[in-house]
């Protein structure tokens, strides 16, 4: 190129700079620095209907960018809040476009906030300081004009908020979460001229949050239109989607937003909240949530609510319906649906423990509440072969209640605590603690202060229940619990064949808690309560009455008062069921009273009876055991410890008329009740009933030392007479008196 070319394009790029510099110097004169700032606080208020203040001066900073800069910025609070300022601003920048000045007008081409300290208060029983619904009466009306070239117009392209801090108060609880803003950018979606493409980096929780998509423009919100919201966000194993839109954006009224939450774990995200503070398994399973928000009327409602939560092999829930008010009364009207093929692994076991085998469990119910009503109705469930359906209400006070009614076709006990293969370390050592300490009454305190809690007023109806190898029927309950007065009452069941009645309470409304039983067996088949089939026949009459005070089931069990009187009837103890290779105490003593019981099949028994008084946890048998053979009659007294959980049972067999029996001394049961032993007394002595009582009145256990006079041994009729009743006599001679008939009066006809 030549040097004359190169001299003019120099000095045309001169003449074009100096033309810039000198427009730059025109525009920047031509603005006036106050003006705009008081242009830009009124704007604000007359949009917001709040103060904004700019501490310090604008400042126009030169370059090839021009920039407006300010220090120490606040939007005000409105009345009742927790501090002066909404938000306030270290520094904030707006790039401005050159040209557009010399028309007075500013287009900001960005605007640039740093270190904004945001505060966001909520009320559940009124507005929050985001409700702009009174702007047109809180807003100054903007300054008339004085003339044209005073007046100037604002455009905005981009925000950009970089280290800034968010601050969410529920003022309510007095709980604040903060969200760290790491970056936030606003700018027009390249798509839609109408809408702002967001794009969003942050820390909450302590995780980092991703958030972009679109929403409206302000000056739309600001003229009334809706507000579309578009929204996807995401946090560490959590997924948010927001679409819709806000009919009054200031006021937050009007809202149409469509909601869907899903992650892959929700143990991860209840520990994250912080919503529990007790331990929950590690896995509970994916979720995922979705649902319309609106406020018709001003509350918040989530309708259309769809969540699947958790998985099978744990628990799986179901829900569908509304959650209304949602930051109000909570209005809840929801069909649930749970599934869980093991509920047990939601149980916390101990170290060394077994986890229980239970399942598969299906429950499906109404849930309804509003306030401090909350109803479960239509339920039905079943755990393996048990079902559970009825209604159930909670009424939430000081001393919440807790009524409804149950009804079940069967209910197994054992499917709630059918186990795997136990610990064997773990079992022994439980052995070992059990066999040196002696003690079968546990000594927990009993739970008053839970009894003291709640009112329960409920109804239990039930076709089968089962229970290890006993099966009641046709059961029906009635359970009371009122200011810490637990009573079931009345009680029902058959069993056996025979029937039960019952009822049994426990006060806990004095210092010690207080406790009764009253049962009544009638016509119950001993050879039907369990499946060892040691005995067919044998129906049995039976009535406990007892009374007493404690803390815990052992001192309760060392107060006890009453009586208790089994009844039983025409049978065969079936011999050859006998476990006599491992000798269980049931077997020892079937083979001390009976000397051919291993020799025959069967051994035929005409009647049996224990009748125990009871004094201060000390219960006597005062010739009160009795059983009668076809070969042998049985005689016995002694005591029962529940206080020391021991005992000393001597029982005496004697040979019938024409039987020719040589039969050994009196057998004797003793010990503890977690080893008692039994043996022959070589010196076939027995002590009487008042003796023992007295002796374990004064500290200790008789020894057995008093003989048993031949007119015990002898007894015509033992049965009645351990009974406390007279031989029936009938022109002369003994009645014989016929199976489940001995109690006949004491019972009823």
């Amino acid at each position: 190129m030549r040097k004359s070319s190169m001299l003019k394009a120099g000095a045309l790029l001169l003449a074009v700079l100096a033309v810039l510099a000198a427009v730059l110097v025109v525009a920047i004169k031509s603005v006036d620095l106050n003006r705009i700032k008081e242009l830009l606080t009124s704007q604000v208020q007359t949009a917001t209907g709040r103060i904004l203040t700019i501490a310090g001066p604008l400042e126009m900073r030169l370059g090839l960018v021009p920039r407006l800069v300010a220090d120490g910025v606040s939007l005000s609070n409105p009345p009742g809040s927790t501090r002066p300022e909404m938000m306030t601003i270290k520094h904030f920048e707006l790039e401005i476009s050159l040209l557009p000045l010399l028309k007075r007008e500013i287009l900001i081409n960005r605007l640039v906030v740093s270190a904004p300290d945001i505060l966001i208060e909520t009320d559940a029983k009124g507005p929050g300081n985001l409700d702009f619904s009174h702007v047109a009466e809180k807003a100054a009306p903007k300054p008339a004009p004085t003339d044209d070239s005073s007046t100037y117009r604002f455009h905005l392209e981009q925000v950009t908020i970089e280290n800034g801090m968010l601050a969410l108060y529920d003022r309510g609880t007095g709980q604040t979460d903060s969200i760290e803003l790491h970056k936030l950018t606003i700018q027009p979606d390249s798509s839609s001229g109408e809408l702002l493409a967001v794009r969003l980096e942050a820390k909450a929780l302590g995780r980092t949050v991703e958030a972009n998509g679109t929403v409206g423009r302000l000056v739309a919100a600001i003229e009334g239109k809706p507000w579309p919201v578009h929204l996807q966000s995401g946090i560490e194993g959590l997924t948010i989607n927001i679409e819709g839109a806000i009919a009054d954006l200031f006021a937050f009224r009007g809202l149409n937003l469509r909601l869907a939450v899903q992650g892959a774990e929700l143990s991860q995200m209840v520990k994250l909240a912080g919503l529990t503070k007790s331990e929950i398994p590690q896995s509970l399973g994916p979720f995922k949530v979705s649902t319309l928000l609106s406020d018709p009327g001003g509350a918040l409602d989530l309708v259309d609510v769809n969540a699947e939560i958790g998985k099978r092999d744990s628990l799986l829930l179901n829900a569908r319906g509304t959650v209304l008010d949602l930051l109000g009364a909570r209005e809840v009207n929801l069909a649930l649906a749970v599934e869980s093929e093991n509920p047990a692994g939601l149980l916390s076991v101990p170290a060394g423990s077994e986890r229980p085998t239970l399942g598969p469990l299906q429950l499906a119910g109404q849930l309804q509440g509003k306030g401090k009503t909350w109803k479960l109705s239509d339920f039905n469930a079943r755990l393996a072969q048990s079902d559970l359906s009825g209604q159930l209400v909670v009424e939430i006070a000081e001393r919440p209640h807790l009524s409804g009614k149950v009804t079940s076709n069967i209910l197994n006990l054992n499917d709630f605590t059918k186990a795997t293969a136990p610990d064997v370390h773990s079992a022994a050592q439980r052995n070992k603690s059990a066999g040196r300490h002696g003690r079968i009454f546990p000594n927990e305190p009993l739970p008053v202060q839970t009894l003291r809690a709640l009112d329960i007023d409920l109804t239990l109806q039930a076709g089968k229940l089962i229970t290890g190898d006993l099966l009641f029927s046709d059961i029906a309950a009635e359970l009371h619990l009122d200011d810490g007065r637990l009573s079931l009452k009345p009680f029902h069941t058959g069993l056996a064949g025979g029937d039960v009645d019952g009822e049994a309470s426990l006060d806990a409304t004095g210092k010690v808690p207080a406790a009764a039983l009253n049962l009544a067996a009638r016509q119950v088949e001993l050879g039907k309560l369990t499946d060892r089939k040691t005995i067919s026949g044998g129906k049995s009459d039976l009535k406990v009455n007892l009374k007493g005070r404690g803390e815990s089931v052992r001192a309760l069990m060392a107060t006890i008062n009453g009586e208790t009187t089994l009844s039983v009837g025409e049978g065969k103890i079936q011999n050859k069921a006998m476990n006599w290779a491992v000798g269980d105490l049931f077997s020892q003593v079937m083979s001390a009273l009976n000397p051919l019981a291993k020799s025959e099949d069967t051994t035929s028994m005409s009647c049996a009876a224990v009748r125990f008084t009871i004094h201060e946890g000390i219960a006597t048998a005062d010739k009160g055991i009795a059983m009668r053979t076809d070969k042998i009659d049985v005689v016995g007294s002694g005591t029962v410890d529940l206080r020391s959980e021991t005992l000393d049972l001597g029982i005496h067999p004697r040979a019938r008329q024409g039987v020719g029996l040589s039969l050994a001394g009196m057998t004797r049961l003793r010990g503890t009740f977690s080893d008692p032993s039994i043996g022959i007394d070589s010196e076939g002595t027995l002590r009487s009933a008042a003796s023992m009582g007295a002796a374990a009145a004064t500290g200790g256990l008789s020894l057995l030392g008093e003989l048993m006079v031949d007119k015990v041994s002898a007894d015509s009729d033992p049965c009645r007479t351990a009974l406390g009743q007279a031989p029936a006599q009938q022109k002369g001679r003994t009645q014989k008196t016929k199976g489940g008939g001995l109690l006949q009066g004491m019972f009823g006809p």
